[in-house]
């Protein structure tokens, strides 16, 4: 992917993540707990939210599999913080951390 005729670092590609208003951490992870890449405050924490955040959506990923379904994407709504987590593919997902407003990016409407 090239972002202006550059080669784009994943970096670059998400860290207008951090644009939208609450999101502070974003990241990618491998599902194995791997980070790929991060961008925003405190990155040195993301390694370690990545690596419990892919137990968490191994283990959702076969709770929905057991009712017949497939995730679409988790919320996790912690005292003064929020934290969305997103497959993007089969090995990668994505993590935004920030203030529990994000969750409103995820919540349904009409709830």
């Amino acid at each position: 992917m090239t972002l202006g005729g550059n080669q784009a670092s994943l970096k670059e590609i998400i860290s207008p993540y951090l644009e939208i208003a609450g999101i502070f951490s974003v990241a990618l992870a491998t599902t194995e707990g791997l980070l790929v890449s991060v961008a925003g405050e405190n990155e040195a924490r993301m390694e370690a939210v990545a690596a419990l955040a892919a137990g968490s959506l191994t283990n959702i990923a076969a709770l929905a599999a057991e009712l017949g379904n497939h995730l679409r994407i988790m919320g996790f709504d912690f005292h003064r913080q929020g934290l969305i987590i997103a497959p993007l593919t089969r090995e990668v997902f994505l993590i935004l951390l920030g203030s529990e407003d994000i969750l409103e990016l995820i919540k349904p409407s009409g709830i």
